[in-house]
């Protein structure tokens, strides 16, 4: 205890008089206002209470601050019991007793004694990291909350240990600015992520600052790292030798750029892939084909579309449902709620790295070949009631839906089938004219036209009028009469009435 300090000084008053293991941080907690709100009225209803989420995102860093507030309430202490370490899951009692310092005794299990302890006593146990042991530390909670009446649990876990009585509490990514509506400078710093990395940076090179110029990256790389505490932490050590500028754009090798963390730190904390590694190790092996299939999505996903595109070898799609759930439970997958619709998203870093183990295994081309199948049909389900009574419905599907229907499109034209993004171009004509995507619209068209010159005609005509009506939209009348042309050509070849009208009339509007 440095001897300037007064005796009243709150953190003596919390760490060194009232009973506890809490280890001292040496760096600072930045935000959580609002969830330490949450998770304190929680705890005051509830003997049982689990925070989970991804990797990285400081389960532990938050349960241990929001305890070390919750000191004074507890007479009898709060205790530590931390498990990754641990691989046995008989070990788990042993381990609580000796974080409590109980003996265990001759002739009796030791739970019994663990129990007899704990009965009288006002304490906090908080167990930390129980995904890889969930079934002895479920066994635990329950046998202890029934016979001790005064004993919370807080547990940090990547899913729920799944007991009666308990809460499961999702830890969210830190706040993060908007990279594309980037706030003014002296906002910046509002947002907690921003925040962070920022003080991380200083204490590795103190003299680095937020200017005007490099503002803008900053607020990229917590935007593109999901807010996740331990990314942006290990992205900000890299100020000593990128700047901010190269670091952003270093983000698409992420697992590599984000190692070097402390080397006192857990091995699965020290760099960003072996925090994914944690929790990717504890899957079952069709879990795991699941979690790389739908790494093809962009912008998540329905069900629906998970069960058509996900499904094949080794998985049955009557059992997406179920998997998916499960991931979910993981922390892996995010369920999103839109106007009675549930969607499926993964953390871009989670997408990263599930993607790069699908490559690893052979299986990307085949199932991005089912992904744009899917959105070329979904395409052309949605084209004609675009015009219909149905077109908000649709016109907001595909705006759910369009970074698919983007992957899906450049897929088809890396992968020399022009044909089918075509069709997807194609029948997005309506879509673009109505949300004035006139130039990306233009960009989609010229470059699958040019690759396939030789596709059949009629998947080359509908896409012609397509671009057709995008430069017509755009005030470039000679390049609209070009299109309609040789769309009328392929049309009057195709005997295609309405695609013959519809040329006609584009030249009409062209003229």
């Amino acid at each position: 205890v440095h001897p300037g300090l007064p005796v009243d000084f709150p953190l003596l008053k919390s760490l060194d008089i009232l009973p506890n293991n809490l280890p001292c941080q040496l760096t600072s907690f930045i935000g959580r206002e609002r969830e330490m709100a949450e998770i304190k009225q929680l705890l005051s209803s509830t003997s049982l209470l689990t925070l989970t989420g991804s990797g990285g995102c400081g389960k532990t860093r938050l349960a241990l601050q929001v305890a070390a507030d919750l000191l004074e309430e507890y007479p009898d202490g709060v205790w530590v019991v931390e498990l990754a370490a641990l691989s046995d899951p008989a070990l788990v009692p042993q381990a609580v007793a000796s974080t409590l310092d109980v003996r265990e005794q001759p002739s009796r299990a030791l739970m019994d004694t663990l129990t007899d302890y704990l009965k009288p006593k006002v304490l906090m146990l908080i167990l930390d990291n129980c995904e890889h042991l969930l079934a002895a530390c479920s066994q635990l909670a329950d046998t202890l909350l029934r016979a001790c009446p005064h004993l919370r649990i807080l547990a940090s876990s990547r899913e729920g240990l799944g007991i009666a009585g308990e809460i499961t509490w999702r830890v969210p990514s830190l706040a993060m600015p908007d990279s594309q509506r980037l706030p003014p400078m002296e906002s910046l710093t509002q947002y907690e992520a921003v925040r962070l990395f920022i003080e991380r940076a200083v204490a590795v090179l103190p003299t680095f600052q937020v200017t005007n110029p490099n503002a803008p990256a900053v607020a990229q790389i917590c935007h593109r790292l999901d807010g996740i505490p331990l990314a942006i932490e290990l992205a900000a050590t890299r100020v000593k030798a990128l700047s901010v500028e190269e670091i952003a754009v270093r983000l698409d090798d992420r697992f590599r750029l984000l190692i070097g963390g402390s080397r006192t730190a857990l091995p699965r904390q020290q760099t960003l892939r072996a925090a994914i590694d944690w929790s990717f190790d504890l899957l079952s092996a069709v879990e795991r084909i699941l979690l790389c299939r739908l790494s093809v999505f962009a912008g998540g996903c329905t069900l629906e579309a998970a069960e058509e595109v996900c499904s094949g070898e080794r998985i049955q799609k009557d059992e997406i449902l179920d998997l998916v759930t499960h991931l979910v439970d993981k922390s892996l997958v995010w369920a999103q709620q839109h106007g009675g619709q549930t969607r499926y998203l993964l953390l871009e870093t989670v997408r990263q790295y599930a993607r790069d183990k699908l490559l690893e295994v052979g299986d990307s081309a085949h199932v991005r070949n089912h992904h744009l199948d899917y959105y070329l049909k979904l395409a052309e389900r949605a084209e004609p009631h675009l015009v219909d009574s149905q077109s908000l419905i649709w016109l907001e599907q595909l705006d759910w839906d369009y970074d698919n229907l983007r992957v899906a499109m450049e897929w088809a034209s890396g992968s020399n089938q022009t044909e089918a993004g075509l069709g997807i171009a194609g029948a997005l004509g309506e879509f673009w004219f109505v949300r004035g995507y006139f130039s990306e619209g233009r960009r989609w068209l010229d470059a699958l036209l040019s690759k396939g010159k030789g596709a059949s005609a009629s998947a080359r005509a509908p896409a012609l009028r397509t671009a057709g009506s995008m430069a017509w939209s755009q005030g470039d009348y000679s390049q609209t009469a070009a299109f309609y042309e040789e769309a009328l050509a392929l049309s009057r070849g195709l005997g295609d009435k309405r695609g013959i009208a519809w040329s006609l009339l584009g030249l009409g509007d062209a003229a």
